[in-house]
């Protein structure tokens, strides 16, 4: 199907993900913040945030049901881009400002900040804008180009903290107050990214113009759709694989602070980590597009899967040598690109795939059990490595850590990796829906015009 959307269309359109991935680093670095900054203990904080990550993942399921049933004047889901940009900056503001006050009154707005900034902005943001995808274009190239564009700004913003964010805030004075500040700025980033994205799209494919167009059935009822979903096998492999990429992406956002703090010895080195990390991000995004049309997304992603295995493993040679550490976190960082460049044109895919088997066109439930599964994913990878320096007897705000938690630090930096990637390719290698797209868009345009 030829191309409907233009270069600078989707760069806008990937403005939110640059906005989404602002907000998401700053969380990556919460755990960090809450055990070294505001002082609360490293198994506490891990739980606390596994479990509103948990009450957020249901609020997502709601969420998709909302955008289904969503009809305004912008369209389906672009609209919720716009009535969420305030409250994003807002809400990442209310998490950096912990007040200095007794350890449960802490654990007490932790919880409650968390849960307004999960509930009631992450998700009605980033489930309308992981939904645009399928409203917008049914062009796959667009979609590869979409995912690309969006992986690209994403890993920007994610560079933009992880290199940016500690160095600067210690050069502050590494106080609440500064983290309060600082936070603010990139608050305010990400709400700009989240709005030139509403002003950057326009839905073609919504409920209500398929209907129009006769393509669709009558609507259907929640049970029915989750139904529908339960049954399309390719979309049950692209959550698992979304929910497993999640365990990695939590992992890899804050475990690489302990990492070079108690490992390498200078938490700065996170910064080196960071923006050496960012050749491989800008080789991937040069050669994906070629690569993906040559070999497809899924292959893309499973080639990218075993050179990261090969990383993690050439780490394993010499765990505190930082030259090897960095030559590996690169080599990582092909694994784990990749996958995140083709994952939602992937599940975008499956939508088609439903509507061709089944009638029905489910976007807004179909992205919000993905974030579902994907929340669900973050919030185990950051529990891991909560418990996991709680299990290691982790000393908050130590200059130094014991051995045992020293090796926890390694296993979630490299183990748990190891074994997640390999899970990965286990399942995108019974994934075959590439085969069959053309074939299912050219009968879906037939049943909308049967001369075609």
């Amino acid at each position: 199907m030829a191309r409907e959307r233009t270069n600078r269309s989707l760069v806008g359109d990937a403005m939110g993900q640059f906005g989404l991935n602002i907000s998401t680093g700053l969380v990556g670095i919460m755990m960090y913040y809450y055990t070294d900054v505001v002082g609360v203990s490293a198994a506490v904080v891990g739980t606390i945030l596994m479990l509103t990550k948990i009450l957020d993942a249901f609020a997502d399921v709601g969420m998709g049901v909302l955008v289904d049933r969503t009809n305004s004047k912008h369209g389906q889901a672009k609209p919720w881009l716009l009535w969420m940009t305030l409250p994003m900056l807002a809400s990442i503001i209310l998490l950096f400002s912990v007040p200095d006050l007794s350890s449960g009154a802490k654990i007490a707005y932790a919880v409650v900040t968390n849960l307004l900034f999960f509930v009631c902005v992450y998700t009605p943001t980033s489930i309308p804008y992981n939904s645009l995808m399928a409203l917008t274009t049914r062009s796959q190239q667009d979609r590869s180009l979409m995912g690309l564009y969006r992986a690209a700004l994403g890993y920007l913003a994610g560079m933009a903290v992880a290199v940016g964010f500690i160095p600067v805030v210690n050069a502050m004075g590494g106080g609440r107050l500064q983290w309060t500040l600082l936070a603010s700025i990139y608050g305010l980033i990400a709400a700009l990214g989240i709005y030139i994205a509403f002003r950057s799209t326009k839905e073609k494919y919504n409920t209500t113009q398929l209907k129009e167009l006769g393509e669709l059935k009558k609507s259907y009822s929640f049970m029915t759709a989750l139904r529908l979903l339960s049954t399309n096998k390719y979309w049950i492999i692209i959550v698992t694989v979304g929910l497993l990429g999640n365990v990695l992406f939590a992992l890899s956002t804050t475990s690489g602070m302990y990492y070079a703090k108690y490992v390498w010895g200078d938490v700065n080195l996170v910064g080196v980590m960071g923006a050496i990390g960012f050749i491989p991000v800008v080789v991937i995004f040069l050669c994906s597009g070629p690569v993906i049309k040559r070999i497809g997304k899924r292959n893309t992603a499973i080639v990218g899967l075993i050179i990261g295995t090969g990383g993690a493993l050439l780490r394993l040679l010499d765990v505190e040598s930082v030259p090897l550490g960095l030559v590996g976190s690169i080599l990582q960082s092909f694994g784990i690109v990749p996958l995140m460049i083709v994952l939602m044109p992937l599940l975008t895919d499956t939508i088609e795939y439903g509507e061709w088997k089944y009638g029905q066109r489910i976007v807004g439930l179909t992205n919000s059990i993905n974030s579902f599964a994907q929340k669900i994913g973050t919030a185990l990878g950051t529990a891991f490595i909560g418990w996991m320096l709680a299990w290691g007897n982790y000393k908050e705000g130590a200059d130094e850590q014991g051995q045992s938690a020293i090796q926890m630090i390694i296993g979630f930096e490299i183990y748990i990796p190891i074994i997640v990637y390999i899970l990965i390719v286990i399942l995108l290698f019974n994934f075959s829906l590439d085969k069959q797209y053309v074939q299912i868009l050219n009968d879906l345009e037939k049943r909308r015009d049967p001369k075609a």
